[in-house]
């Protein structure tokens, strides 16, 4: 088994070995002999042949056909077409983003006609260096650690992961980013406990990690994860933008047109102010040509691009990015409430820390003498990752020191479990989760709660799973959205699945249920749904890198045959809402009635507006009311079952019906309750078999869970 460290980058990748003697990692060269390859992939069509580049031969092909060119593909890994930063990437990049075909929601790349997952067009730069580490390792390479940023959620790391298997590689690990730029600087000589701060500024993505270091069983440390923060859309190439921009203000000034437009030009510009940027880290100024850039529509005469930046300039342009840096600083400090004087050490990672203005700047807010620049900042990430690639064999049994595969869940000797178990000989390290993980549930009124299981911070792998306790409304079918993320808002947060769970006959309505939660350390959630005291289990596995339908809430704007259909739909639900108001009123409290005269008039304005999202957000929220109303929602039940029955039992609902009227009308709530349960056990029969003839009549939502 040969393994390696992969630093998948944004803009550039790199490759690192662990060499056991030495006991220290070294970056590889590339078939082209840099230790740079940049992470582009272009697809070249010549004489009706396609031949597929990747590094620095796709960079050279770029600036003919920058719309057969993949950049910066990284933003785009794990991510729905509708999420911001992809809609933001479609403004930027000069090739086609698109949707996946059917029901995959994920965003799709297009190379010369033909669409592609970001994750097959990572697993080709993965491949290349793969391939690049086999030519200079003299075997054929299997095995990787590969890095990512260490705010990426889960299905950001799973289709990493995938990318991974696409090119032929086991994963062994899937580690952040500054993590493994700590693993890479290691503990000063002599140093007992380091509290660190890596302040990661890459091509595309900005990340702060807060760790604590110190001297461990493991001759190369143990490495805590405090707390991480970031921007996924803050890094060189906003330098570079700044500098784009400059050349675009440049031709519209000097020669009265407006390239902007122009996807070749821009490209052609970008490149160019990056190697301006470059230039600007050495020198006081850069001169920026480019020959016959730009021909204005209509013909005329080419223009030339020919102009001086100077660094002041340039550090005027870039202040407020690096000052967004900075706050983002401070807050990661905040939410561990240390200062300034708490961190012993600031590790500086990523290319664009060697632009002057940022390291002043940090070392002005940090102190010089705390800021360690003693590992290249472009190749200490994957330095990191070959330590660990190197050092990952297996994981001892805390119970009995065997060694065992890092896969064990137990130990093969004496059975104990391996949950904390730690590395044999590796880099000891404690992971935090980003975001927390949780489910959709109602509290109330509120019907898209975030309800957390697994908090924010939580140590991973998890000793013990984690549960809540919910109650049930009246449906028997609950339906359990996991998501990951903060916001109180569930459907704002980022979906990583749905698991419906039916509740059998013999188990009463209003049941208790139980939802646990465990994460293992290649992060993957298990959920548990239970009913206590009951041989009755549900256990699901989430893989968030498998294909899925789109969500109802995270849904945009599709087609127009599934706006037409969300809003006929939405439509209907109005209609029955307002007639289980009208109708069935009487039954339900004020507070109740509120709720869903307001729901309503959010639903008629979701009408107007004709957002398919939320047309079909706004149905689920008022079939939630509809069948989570009580005795209001037996009645609304018994109304459509007695449609279409036989008239033996539209007799025996009509009698049911009148003895839950007559028991309510006279003040007997608890015979009331019992009548009431008596029409259930009358109808759902009904309903159920009927809506298993016809799945298109069964109503959305008819069930969810309330937390207690």
């Amino acid at each position: 088994m040969k393994a390696i460290g992969i630093d998948l980058g944004t803009t550039n990748s790199v490759i690192s070995r662990y060499d056991g003697e030495r006991s220290s990692a070294a970056v590889l060269t590339n078939g082209e002999g840099e230790t740079l390859t940049p992470s582009v992939v272009a697809v070249r069509v010549r004489d009706g042949k396609e031949s597929t580049l990747v590094g620095r031969t796709a960079v050279n092909f770029a600036g003919r056909q920058p719309q057969d060119t993949v950049v910066s593909v990284k933003r785009l890994m794990g991510r729905d077409y509708e999420d911001p930063a992809v809609i933001e990437a479609r403004e930027r990049v000069a090739y086609p983003i698109v949707p996946g075909g059917g029901e995959d929601p994920r965003a799709h790349v297009v190379l010369a006609g033909t669409r592609y997952r970001p994750a097959e067009v990572s697993g080709l730069i993965l491949q290349k260096l793969k391939q690049d580490a086999s030519r200079v390792l003299g075997e054929d390479v299997t095995h990787a650690v590969i890095t990512v940023p260490a705010y990426f959620h889960d299905a950001q790391r799973a289709a990493t992961r995938d990318a991974g298997r696409q090119a032929g590689l086991t994963v062994k690990k899937i580690i952040d980013e500054p993590t493994a730029a700590a693993v890479a600087f290691g503990l000063d000589a002599g140093a007992e406990r380091r509290r660190v701060l890596v302040y990661d500024l890459g091509g595309g993505t900005f990340d702060i990690s807060i760790l604590n270091m110190a001297k461990g069983a493991s001759r190369h440390g143990m490495f805590q994860v405090l707390d991480f923060h970031g921007d996924s859309w803050l890094g060189g190439d906003d330098f570079d933008l700044a500098i784009t921009a400059r050349i675009i203000d440049w031709v519209r000034e000097r020669h009265g047109v407006d390239p902007f437009g122009d996807r070749q030009f821009r490209y052609l510009a970008k490149a160019a102010a990056e190697s301006a940027k470059r230039q600007l880290s050495q020198v006081e100024e850069a001169d920026i040509i480019i020959p016959a850039a730009f021909r204005p529509e209509g013909g005329g005469a080419l223009v030339d691009v020919e102009m001086t930046i100077t660094r002041d300039e340039f550090e005027e342009m870039a202040r407020e990015l690096v000052d967004r840096t900075m706050r983002l600083v401070e807050e990661a400090l905040g939410r561990q409430k240390l200062s300034r004087e708490d961190i012993t050490d600031v590790l500086l990672v990523g290319g664009s820390t060697l632009i002057p203005l940022v390291y002043r700047t940090v070392e002005s807010y940090f102190g010089t003498a705390k800021v360690r620049r003693d590992v290249n900042p472009m190749e200490c990430v994957a330095l990191g990752a070959g330590i660990l690639a190197g050092t990952l064999q297996g994981v001892e049994c805390p119970a009995c020191g065997r060694s065992n595969e890092e896969s064990a869940a137990s130990c093969e000797s004496c059975g104990a479990s391996l949950a904390d178990a730690a590395p044999v000989d590796a880099p000891v390290i404690y992971e935090v989760t980003g975001m927390a993980l949780g489910i959709g549930a109602a509290q109330g009124e509120q019907r898209d709660v975030f309800v957390p299981i697994i908090p924010r911070g939580t140590p991973y792998p998890l000793a013990e799973p984690r549960s809540r306790s919910f109650s049930t409304t009246d449906g028997r079918m609950i339906r359990v959205p996991v998501y990951e993320g903060d916001d109180p808002v569930a459907s704002r947060n980022k979906e990583q699945g749905v698991i419906e769970f039916e509740l059998p006959h013999d188990i009463g309505v209003n049941s208790r249920v139980d939802v646990t939660f465990n994460y293992d350390a290649d992060r993957i959630v298990t959920v548990l749904i239970s009913v206590p005291g009951r041989d009755l289990a549900l256990q699901t596995t989430l893989r968030t890198d498998s294909p899925r339908a789109a969500s109802p809430k995270k849904a945009g704007k599709g087609g127009e045959g599934g706006d037409a259909e969300a809003r006929e739909q939405l439509r209907r639900t109005v209609s029955t809402a307002q007639h289980f108001l009208d109708t069935y009123g009487e039954f339900v409290s004020e507070q109740q009635a509120a709720g869903l005269r307001r729901d309503i008039e959010q639903a008629r304005h979701a009408l107007r507006v004709g957002d398919t999202g939320e047309c079909r957000l706004m149905i689920e929220l008022l079939w939630a009311h509809l069948l989570g109303s009580g005795t209001a929602s037996a009645l609304l039940l018994a109304e459509r079952a007695t449609d279409g029955a036989s008239p033996q039992l539209a007799r025996q609902i009509s009698a049911a019906v009148a003895d839950v009227r007559r028991t309510h009308r006279t003040g007997q709530p608890e015979q009331t309750a019992e009548q009431t349960r008596a029409l259930r056990a009358l109808v759902e029969p009904v309903l159920r078999q009927r809506y298993a003839e016809n799945p298109e009549r069964d109503p959305e939502g008819t069930g969810i869970l309330q937390s207690r």
